[in-house]
């Protein structure tokens, strides 16, 4: 699965349900809409009332099997769900992948390729400068899904 366009900025996930509906809203095929319970239910035997109890919070004990195959269709480890560690990585993954789906953001970057360190370090000043202009803080990201 490709992770969506939009911004996965916001604090990793640390709850199972968060985790859940984490998956839902921010990892699925670029140019379409989230997936829903009934695409999943299909996809991964689960049934819809299961996939909507674990994203509210209703069920917050299932199955090793269950976690497997959420995990399984989403293309997360199942350790996404368990450890926090591997959830931020996975979510600063997802939010990686959104930013390169932006085209603007993966030709800028493409036309980096074969600069000189001095280069990368000043095209990385200007970013900066450019962040601070237009009102962005240094660590934020987000993209935009116009294109």
């Amino acid at each position: 699965m490709a992770a969506s366009t939009e911004p996965a900025s916001a604090p990793p996930p640390r709850t199972l349900p968060a985790k859940v509906d984490y998956l839902f809203r921010h990892v699925h095929p670029g140019g379409r809409r989230p997936f829903t319970h009934p695409e999943v239910a299909a996809a991964t035997g689960l049934s819809t009332g299961l996939l909507s109890a674990l994203r509210t919070g209703k069920n917050i004990n299932p199955t090793k099997d269950t976690l497997e195959r959420l995990a399984g269709f989403f293309g997360v480890p199942v350790a996404f769900f368990f450890d926090d560690q591997t959830s931020d990585q996975i979510a600063a993954q997802i939010a990686l992948a959104a930013l390169v789906r932006d085209t603007r953001i993966a030709h800028a970057a493409a036309r980096m390729v074969g600069l000189s360190p001095d280069s990368l370090q000043a095209v990385t000043a200007l970013t900066e400068q450019l962040r601070r202009i237009e009102g962005l803080e240094a660590g934020e990201s987000g993209t935009s899904t116009a294109r």
